[in-house]
């Protein structure tokens, strides 16, 4: 059976915000306060709702950084004028009034600022859809990153990304999780201090895949095969069966590897500079803590070149990076499990895309399958 985002009604801002701030009826007096805000939106929906006085939001407008030229060149037009007080002139910025309840925040998180603003990111249309509540002390610092389901399949996102910040809890590049509310799906993590990267590919970044290694325990490619197997038949792919199935056979290596976790969306777009050489990871939703080595290099390279007009030829790249050839001896990767290592990795990504509803990935991904197997025919193939 296909599964794909199910439509949804447009959020509005006003709907957004009251999500975000979760009235409470336990609670006891309300604690209600006017808040002006200002929308940006992408399409007809909001995008970005900030919250008080533009000025202080720039610490999350500061931390944002668009992959495009356009997008880059609108968003510093949009940190300006927030410096300087002018964002409600900007054409499309749509300015009004909200009464806010902050009795759900005040009540549940120590770290609530006295002197408060708040900016809310809105995230794309998905099954996993989300809010992010970034809650800031006097126009000054970011206190807390809270996240908000929007979406049917977020909660379980949400709590998945809690859980693996526990478990990596002795990383210092990471998240704390600082409140939890199961009933509503809801996690608030620290903010992580740090700069937005660039789209290279350096030492910190090899360090950081290094660091997801775990200390025991070991996987195999084709312990994986069986999940993939029943995803693919329960989903109606258009895609090639028969270059699906070739590509499955792959997955038929036994071969032992360094267990490591999978954080599932190593983009740049993930990552911060938190100090000089050393990287920052956020968004652990898609996170799995038994996993196995490459997955994650394998993202970030593929991301690269689909998003950034590459020229398709991912698996050359992957085996001629220098960084990556000290990873693979570090971890003892032989050059023969390559193969299967990045085929799991595109098959479980055209999965993933095509049930999310993104079909341009997809066939990105699938188009990627046919060029390994072109690739290692016909030894492997």
């Amino acid at each position: 059976m296909l599964m794909t985002t199910e439509p949804a009604s447009q959020l509005t801002a006003a709907e957004v915000v009251a999500r975000s701030f979760c009235e409470d009826e336990s609670v006891g007096a309300r604690q209600r306060e006017d808040c002006s805000t200002h929308v940006i939106s992408q399409g007809a929906e909001p995008r970005w709702i900030i919250m008080g006085s533009p000025g202080s939001s720039l610490p999350v407008l500061r931390s944002w950084a668009p992959w495009k030229t356009v997008s880059r060149l609108r968003w510093k037009a949009v940190r300006i004028a927030a410096a300087v007080n002018a964002l409600p002139m900007m054409p499309g910025v749509r300015n009004g009034v909200v009464r806010v309840d902050t009795c759900y925040w005040r009540s549940n998180l120590q770290c609530f600022p006295k002197e408060w603003n708040a900016v809310i990111h809105v995230g794309n249309p998905s099954h996993t859809r989300k809010a992010i509540l970034f809650l800031i002390e006097s126009g000054k610092q970011v206190v807390c990153a809270a996240k908000i389901p929007l979406a049917a399949d977020a909660s379980q996102a949400i709590f998945n990304e809690a859980e693996m910040l526990r478990v990596l809890r002795r990383l210092d590049y990471l998240p704390r999780v600082l409140y939890e509310d199961r009933s509503r799906g809801i996690v608030a993590q620290s903010w992580l201090h740090g700069n937005p990267v660039s789209r290279g590919f350096t030492e910190a970044h090899i360090e950081l895949l290094n660091s997801l290694a775990c200390g025991d325990g070991v996987s195999r490619v084709c312990d994986y095969r069986t999940e993939l197997a029943l995803g693919f038949e329960s989903s109606d792919l258009p895609f090639d069966r028969s270059v699906l199935a070739r590509g499955m056979d792959l997955l038929d290596c036994d071969l032992p590897l360094r267990r490591f976790v999978e954080h599932r969306d190593f983009a740049p777009w993930n990552l911060k500079w938190i100090r000089k050489g050393v990287l920052g990871l956020l968004d652990w939703e898609w996170a799995i803590a038994d996993g196995l080595p490459w997955q994650d290099a394998c993202r970030f390279f593929y991301l690269d070149d689909v998003h950034f007009g590459g020229a398709g030829r991912v698996w050359e790249s992957i085996n001629s990076n220098h960084l990556l050839a000290s990873y693979r001896s570090r971890f003892d990767i032989p050059p023969a499990v390559l193969p299967a290592l990045t085929m799991r990795y595109l098959l479980g990504e055209l999965l993933m895309e095509w049930r999310g509803g993104n079909a341009w990935l997809a066939s990105y991904a699938f188009k990627q399958i046919r060029f390994l197997l072109d690739a290692v025919s016909p030894i492997q193939a």
